[in-house]
């Protein structure tokens, strides 16, 4: 019992660290047809973005989920543009991508433009639909994000 308890405090103590070490920032928008799209800055080198759609709509699997960066800043260290798809008309559900980046690097805001088709299969409609996530530098020095859904 007390191995466990001094293998607890040690994690607490090791977590409690990283938390002070990390960026926690998360942001949400709504889309025209309801589709949550979130971005999370989870540290300060990987975001997060997850892409909810409601009860009525579904994630169009041959359009997939796209992401580009809208900038040559190199900030990205994941192979951008990209593009998930799956085999079947829709995605099962959300859709949850991280991806990493140079947080040191950035000096200027660097933008994500992610793209997804959101279907409403009892009217058999798709529209495709675009959100950008913008990281910065805070005035503190610390890492920050917005994110906007853009029109149809």
């Amino acid at each position: 019992m007390k191995r466990f308890a001094t293998l607890l405090a040690a994690l607490t103590i090791v977590l409690m660290h990283d938390a002070d070490a990390r960026a926690d920032t998360i942001a949400s928008a709504i889309t025209t047809t309801g589709v949550d799209v979130q971005a999370h800055l989870s540290s300060n080198d990987k975001l997060v973005i997850t892409i909810m759609p409601t009860m009525d709509v579904k994630l169009n699997g041959q359009l997939g989920i796209g992401m580009k960066a809208l900038d040559d800043y190199g900030t990205w260290q994941d192979d951008l543009p990209s593009l998930l798809v799956v085999e079947s008309d829709y995605f099962d559900g959300a859709v949850l991508q991280t991806l990493v980046f140079d947080g040191d690097g950035i000096d200027m805001p660097t933008g994500l433009g992610i793209t997804f088709g959101a279907c409403l299969p009892a009217d058999g409609v798709c529209i495709f639909e675009e959100a950008e996530v913008t990281l910065m530098r805070e005035d503190d020095g610390s890492l920050g994000l917005t994110l906007a859904t853009l029109e149809p």
